[in-house]
């Protein structure tokens, strides 16, 4: 497959050969370009120069195929929601020049935060002084590109989908606070209800408390497997996160988890991984991999619908504070 350097020697040799244009050889191009990048354009032009003009040839015309059809392909675009450590991390392994150029057409903000990832300074670039090279710096931002998912390859996009990385942890929250309220219907005392509650900050008390008085007036009780399957998944993260200062969004989390295989494909699912920083989606991993409690697929599709009712709400406005007493995931 072809490098970002391969397309610029091949422009520079193109060019070269096309003698009614008064071409500049591609020595005095490449003296314009930064020292990292012109020693690696020497190195590349020796070794491919090395050969006889038909093994050139040969090298040249699916190279700059390979460009053309980078260049005509349909645009990606960079989501907005993609949190900076995932740039961060794609643009560590390439060279300084590619680095900036690519900082270069970021948003402000995102780019700054990328910058002081890399230790880059974010150069805002003139257009016009781009212009020699856009058709190489587009196929570089799509070869970029490529190592996320945008939001056309997965749409229609979902209430859930559309989250950004503060509104999933918001989510995730909610839905473990509601997973906790049908973990407590059961429970036969007041007392009981209270030392469940004691566990939590006041406002999530508060709030798991209201959503356990919803679910009791409703005519129709929450089916028995999933009220079983509420207190297995709080059971489990009350022992191995108990010392956890986010418990609440930590349980939320694990039945997302639990959820998604019913509901996400890959695409999907590693939409919504770019949003969370690396060191989460290590852990949102490893309970999409081992499931805290185990769930059939259809109580894994009944789990994603509550998440759904709750990201609507969210995205709607109408989920306040941390009550989502109107949502139950039941």
């Amino acid at each position: 497959m072809a490098t970002q350097t391969d397309w610029l020697l091949a422009l520079a040799l193109a060019y070269e050969r096309n003698t009614s244009q008064n071409p500049i050889p591609p020595a005095e191009l490449f003296a314009l370009l930064p020292e990292e990048a012109r020693q690696a354009l020497e190195q590349r032009q020796a070794g491919i120069l090395a050969g006889d003009d038909a093994a050139v040839t040969a090298w040249l015309a699916p190279t700059l195929d390979d460009l053309r059809r980078r260049v005509r392909q349909k645009p990606l675009t960079l989501d907005a929601r993609i949190h900076p450590s995932h740039i961060a991390a794609v643009l560590r392994d390439e060279p300084p020049y590619i680095q900036r150029l690519l900082l270069a057409t970021l948003p402000a903000p995102t780019g700054a935060s990328v910058a002081r990832a890399l230790r880059q300074g974010q150069a805002r670039l003139n257009p016009d002084d781009l212009a020699p090279v856009a058709p190489v710096l587009n196929a570089v931002r799509q070869r970029f590109l490529e190592h996320f998912v945008s939001a056309d390859q997965i749409a229609p996009l979902t209430a859930f989908d559309e989250l950004t990385e503060a509104e999933l942890h918001q989510v995730a929250q909610a839905v473990g606070i509601a997973e906790l309220a049908l973990a407590g219907y059961d429970l036969p005392t007041t007392e009981a209800v209270t030392a469940l509650l004691r566990r939590f900050a006041e406002t999530e008390a508060r709030a798991i408390a209201e959503q356990i008085a919803a679910l009791r007036v409703q005519p129709k009780a929450p089916a028995v497997a999933r009220r079983e399957f509420a207190r297995q998944i709080v059971r489990s993260a009350m022992t191995h996160h108990k010392r956890d200062p986010e418990l609440t969004t930590t349980l939320g989390w694990q039945v997302v988890m639990t959820a998604v295989p019913a509901a996400c494909e890959a695409n999907r699912l590693a939409f919504m991984f770019q949003k969370l920083t690396p060191k989460l989606v290590r852990r949102l991993q490893e309970w999409l991999d081992a499931p805290p409690v185990a769930a059939l697929p259809d109580l894994q599709r009944q789990l994603f619908q509550g998440i759904l009712r709750i990201a609507q709400h969210h995205r709607n406005g109408t989920m306040p504070d941390l009550s989502a007493k109107a949502v139950p995931l039941a």
